[in-house]
């Protein structure tokens, strides 16, 4: 067999690598909405309910990344999904219900429509956008009937002066929050929450 010069097959491995895609990614983000975050809100003035919290669906456009900076991708440590599913299972735990999937309630069904970060370049700064859409249903596990459906949207700005991984977490945490926060303290959601009956009652 003819040997191939090394110099040609490092090209050609090259050739593959950016075919690929590869090295175009940031590290990943640790988004993550802190338990101390979360207080009691309206959603707690609805009497304790057995909830089944489904795993979250993702409904966005690209569910490869989150945004891009200078060519690259700007990604999350963690699936987007899962972020967002455990910030809702510590919402509802924090105001007095039970996630659970047996003798329920309620079903809670939950999809990200967004989740993204933008950078908007300045001559001597930079803006960060994050913005977070969760789209949310509510419906009864006897007839299978939508209750509630409701989209929750939250929004962070922040300028700074010096790009890094920390002001871009800090911005997608804060949108996080906000929209958890407009699920908690949605008057339509506490509303039915507090008219369900409880499991299995006549």
């Amino acid at each position: 067999m003819r040997r191939q010069h090394p110099a040609r097959i490092a090209v050609l491995v090259l050739g593959v690598l950016t075919a690929s895609g590869c090295g175009v990614k940031t590290a990943g983000l640790d988004v993550r909405y802190p338990e101390a975050s979360v207080t009691r809100s309206l959603l707690a003035s609805a009497p304790p309910r057995r909830v089944e919290v489904l795993p979250v669906a993702d409904r966005r456009a690209d569910t490869r990344r989150i945004g891009t900076r200078d060519g690259s991708d700007i990604v999350t440590s963690r699936p987007v999904t899962d972020i967002v599913g455990e910030a809702l299972l510590l919402e509802v735990k924090k105001n007095g219900h039970t996630v659970t999937g047996d003798r329920k309630d309620v079903i809670l069904a939950g999809a990200v429509e967004e989740f993204r970060l933008d950078v908007v370049g300045g001559y001597s700064s930079r803006q960060y956008v994050g913005r977070v859409v969760l789209a949310v249903t509510l419906a009864d596990p006897r007839s299978g009937e939508t209750l509630l459906i409701r989209r929750y949207v939250g929004i962070s700005r922040r300028v700074v002066d010096k790009d890094s991984d920390n002001s871009w977490r800090g911005v997608m945490d804060v949108a996080l929050a906000r929209t958890m926060h407009d699920f908690a303290t949605d008057p339509e959601l506490a509303s039915v929450m507090a008219r369900l009956l409880t499991a299995f009652n006549p």
